[in-house]
């Protein structure tokens, strides 16, 4: 017996019947794999990004671990030929998400489902099998590419892929293609006179007001400011599980931060609370707001109070701490990219501004640290009174924040690089975590 639809296999499995997949073909949907994918080496995390990647570029599919499949001397296509179910603690999902949010760009998304097999397991052991359902990319999102390839010696390196699932094969987008698709982008980007990539003008607008509105609240009109914000691909009615205790709201009231006592946004007074259908925290120097249509803003005040905290004790006032920047740059992103973003599927926008940075007590900083043991005298004004940058969101928390830095360093003409926490295109999360 076979099945001829992904709710039949779903069936199957999930009602403990899992030979009746045995004969079922691979095809445009769906994909067998005997065990499951050994992310230990550089193989395995590339079979998984490109047979993820190459779903993501067709329309979606499963990837069912625990089947073997072959070829049948009279079929051309590969079929389900032998029952494999394994423990679960074989496959680490999370470890699967982390390393196709690292390799591949933009983000998909996937979920996932364990079925066990009550036949084959026993008292000591418990046996599954492992659904990974993958969806579509967006169509102003293809093609995912898979940004590391493996050289002649098994090991990922430099280079791209764009994989296509070509009935029951995987293959890949052609060089020619790759090119033409690349040329006709900038193409388009000219036709459009810059204004390619910008999110749907509604929002953009919204946005904007976004962050007049959270200086208003704050009382921050007459204050440096540093806000950040996050802006999705397409404008919703009410953010997937904004209210939910195990969504956005249970996020932001216990959130996971890097130190209980650093620089963040967490909510240990109980301040978090509703603002025109979104949710907000407001701190005297700091806060953050989610609304309901999925922009997501926050902000410090660039004073003595947080992020030229304890400048003034070294007779540098208005000096931007950069270990505080950095802090609050990192955990930020933390909340975006790892529980907003995911929400709405696509390539989001990110974005840092400065406000009122100038003026007769320009904001400084300067590069390397600000601790006890450093030379503070270097530290450069800010070239503008009002500075806005954006970028196309990455969906990892240490390189957004790295592309955060990277932004604001340019106002004041400082290398990025020079920052102890920067490493590699990246803000280094154990940094803060082993202080």
């Amino acid at each position: 017996m076979t099945v001829s639809s992904r709710s039949a296999l779903i069936e199957a499995l999930a009602s403990g019947r899992p030979e009746e997949l045995l004969d079922t073909a691979e095809s445009a949907w769906l994909d067998f794999k005997t065990a499951p994918y050994a992310l230990n080496t550089d193989k395995g995390k590339f079979e998984l990004c490109k047979d993820v990647a190459a779903f993501a570029n067709a329309q979606g599919g499963l990837l069912v671990c625990g089947i073997a499949a072959a070829k049948h001397s009279d079929r051309a296509v590969e079929v389900a030929t032998k029952l494999h179910p394994f423990p679960r603690e074989r496959a680490d999902v999370d470890k699967y998400i982390d390393t196709l949010n690292d390799y591949l760009r933009p983000r998909v998304m996937i979920t996932h489902h364990w079925y066990q097999d009550h036949a084959r397991s026993t008292a000591e052991t418990a046996a599954y099998y492992l659904v990974i359902e993958v969806e579509p990319a967006p169509e102003a999102d293809r093609y995912v590419i898979v940004r590391r390839m493996l050289n002649d010696k098994g090991m990922l390196a430099d280079g791209l892929a764009i994989p296509l699932r070509h009935g029951d094969r995987t293959v890949y987008l052609p060089s020619e293609d790759a090119y033409r698709l690349i040329n006709e982008g900038l193409r388009g980007r000219e036709t459009l006179s810059g204004l390619s990539g910008l999110p749907h003008d509604g929002l953009q607008e919204e946005a904007d007001q976004s962050l007049e509105t959270l200086q208003r609240l704050q009382d921050w009109d007459d204050v440096p400011v540093l806000l950040w914000q996050s802006i999705p691909p397409r404008p919703v009615q009410v953010l997937e599980g904004l209210h939910s205790d195990d969504g956005v709201r249970g996020a932001l009231r216990n959130q996971d931060v890097l130190w209980p006592t650093g620089f963040n946004f967490q909510d240990s007074t109980g301040r978090l609370r509703t603002h025109e259908g979104g949710l907000f925290i407001g701190h005297n120097r700091c806060a953050i707001w989610v609304q309901p249509n999925g922009v997501m803003t926050a902000g410090a005040i660039a004073t003595p109070a947080m992020l030229c905290w304890a400048m003034d004790q070294r007779g540098r006032p208005e000096r931007l701490s950069t270990y505080v920047l950095t802090e609050m740059t990192l955990e930020y992103f933390r909340l975006a990219d790892q529980v907003v973003v995911p929400r709405v599927p696509g390539t989001w926008r990110h974005r840092i501004s400065a406000r009122r940075f100038a003026g007769d007590r320009p904001r400084r900083l300067g590069p390397g640290g600000t601790g006890a043991s450093s030379f503070l005298s270097d530290g450069s004004p800010a070239s503008m009174d009002v500075w806005d940058r954006s970028w196309p969101a990455l969906a990892d928390p240490e390189r957004d924040a790295y592309e955060a830095l990277r932004n604001i360093y340019a106002l004041f003409g400082v290398d990025v690089d020079t920052n102890p926490d920067v490493d590699g295109g990246r803000v280094l999360t154990q940094h803060f975590r082993t202080r």
